[in-house]
């Protein structure tokens, strides 16, 4: 395999944790709001001053600046809906809900920067699509129907894709690390929920109820998260974004189920799902379906 596809193993697994933290909080109401949680998103950008003393940071033109910060707005605005979206529905089936986001890479890819995309690149974005589907749906009393976190994670990947793409452009203009410091203050506007008198509120509410334990978790998860932008913007500068989009929607269910799995079985306190037969068939038959979209996609 390319170096880019191990990147984007990596960063994934990372994710894969740190979307059972988010879950964890949420679901166990440490923190209630998500605005509250995208806050804590931007802020944990300030970790490029540990960055500034190794690496050049050269400026950008005008317009590209202006790209860059388009890719943070459009990011954090994906995140926060992303987050409504975990509190509807397990975060197993949220997490094959980002096979939607190659649909809107095939498109938006190929209109706005020009990717060509190759008849094996569709089959596996088709795969890729049917897995999503499977686990979209919700069985109710009377009849199936398309779950609220469906419509939520199709917009918050329509949003995180058009981010993605700018991104992709600042990768492309200047070398790796100083695209990379740009686009990270890019994500300090996340912090511009703070304008919200309720949003304020609410961040000193949870920041004075939160217990010691909990800070630290939040803290570590920050870290580990913007480790994770390292890995994901390498793999970005240096691969299609339709591939990358591809490739990490596909594998981060892989993740995150063998960790909910776990979780469930051995620390149900933490974050517990339903791991009966039958769920566990679905999710399996819609991981064949991921595997196979794999392999077209790197063909």
């Amino acid at each position: 395999m390319q170096n880019w596809v191990y990147f984007v193993l990596i960063a994934e697994g990372i994710w894969s944790i740190c979307m059972l933290i988010d879950k964890f909080a949420i679901s166990k109401q440490h923190i209630k709001n998500p605005l509250v949680f995208i806050i804590l998103n931007g802020a944990m950008n300030v970790l490029i001053i540990f960055l500034l003393p190794f690496f050049s940071f050269a400026s950008l033109k005008f317009n590209d600046i202006l790209v860059a910060l388009a890719s943070g707005i459009f990011l954090s605005l994906a995140v926060i809906v992303y987050y409504k979206a975990i509190q509807y529905e397990e975060i197993s089936r949220i997490a094959i809900l980002f096979q939607l986001g190659p649909i809107f890479a095939l498109i938006l890819s190929y209109f706005l920067i020009g990717e060509i995309l190759t008849k094996n690149h569709l089959i596996g974005f088709f795969f890729l699509l049917g897995a999503g589907l499977i686990f979209s749906y919700k069985k109710t009393e009377v009849s199936f129907k398309i779950s609220t976190a469906f419509y939520l994670m199709a917009f918050s990947m329509l949003l995180g894709t058009i981010g993605a793409i700018a991104a992709k452009y600042i990768y492309s203009i200047t070398d790796f690390w100083n695209a990379f410091l740009w686009l990270r203050i890019s994500g300090f506007t996340a912090l511009l929920v703070l304008l919200l008198p309720s949003v304020r509120k609410e961040l000193v509410t949870t920041f004075r109820q939160t217990s010691p334990k909990i800070k630290r978790l939040m803290l570590l998860k920050m870290v580990i998260d913007f480790s994770a932008f390292v890995f994901a913007g390498y793999a970005l500068k240096n691969s299609p974004v339709s591939l990358v989009t591809a490739l990490s929607s596909s594998v981060l269910p892989l993740f995150v189920f063998v960790l909910i799995l776990i979780t469930s079985i051995y620390i149900p306190s933490i974050v517990k799902e339903e791991i009966d037969k039958k769920a566990i068939l679905t999710k399996l038959l819609a991981i064949v379906l991921i595997i196979l979209g794999i392999i077209f996609v790197n063909i």
